[in-house]
């Protein structure tokens, strides 16, 4: 499924869905990476099967600013996520990962932020991400999710991925847990 949305109360929660594929930050012009996420948001619809759904705003929809405010109120009080996704709008275009509605998040569901121009590093191609992402939608293959796992950068230590969970840079992601939870369903 596939949801072009204007806002975020828009959005229906719908049994079943467990991976919501959010495209957060401006994209004005044409070209680059928008228009390949444009072109192919169709096909990412169909091919995230019953249990995924791609979203994004209209031309001048800010998801991210959304997301903060229609968070559920245990994910809000759950800090790290909320400053997460009002970072998410400063990252440029990104792609936002969640386990289940936002307005019924919790500090345990799957939780990934990362831009677009990292996701194409760490994975090669946004075709290779659109295809592993479409197949993980499916069979939920946890080798998936290990390919966000920090991965420290000579000199900075600093991953390429965000991490929710707290660490020395005060935001992360556990994704070991999570791995472990999709594994465990």
């Amino acid at each position: 499924m596939g949801y072009k949305i204007s806002s975020l109360k828009s959005l229906p929660v719908i049994p079943g869905i467990d991976l919501y594929v959010f495209i957060l930050g401006q994209h004005k012009w044409a070209g680059g990476y928008s228009e390949v996420i444009e072109d192919n948001f169709s096909r990412l619809a169909q091919h995230l099967g019953e249990r995924g759904v791609i979203v994004a705003g209209h031309d001048g929809v800010r998801l991210a600013r959304e997301l903060s405010r229609e968070l559920s109120t245990a994910a809000r009080s759950n800090r790290t996520i909320h400053d997460f996704v009002a970072k998410g709008e400063s990252l440029g275009l990104s792609i936002l990962l969640v386990g289940t509605h936002p307005s019924h998040l919790t500090g345990d569901d799957l939780f990934l932020l990362a831009p677009i121009e990292q996701i194409e590093r760490r994975f090669g191609s946004l075709d290779l991400f659109f295809s592993e992402l479409c197949e993980f939608s499916e069979n939920r293959d946890t080798s998936f999710l290990e390919k966000f796992e920090e991965r420290e950068k000579t000199g900075r230590g600093v991953s390429d991925f965000f991490e929710l969970k707290p660490n020395m840079f005060g935001m992360g992601i556990n994704v070991n847990a999570i791995i472990n939870r999709w594994r465990e369903r």
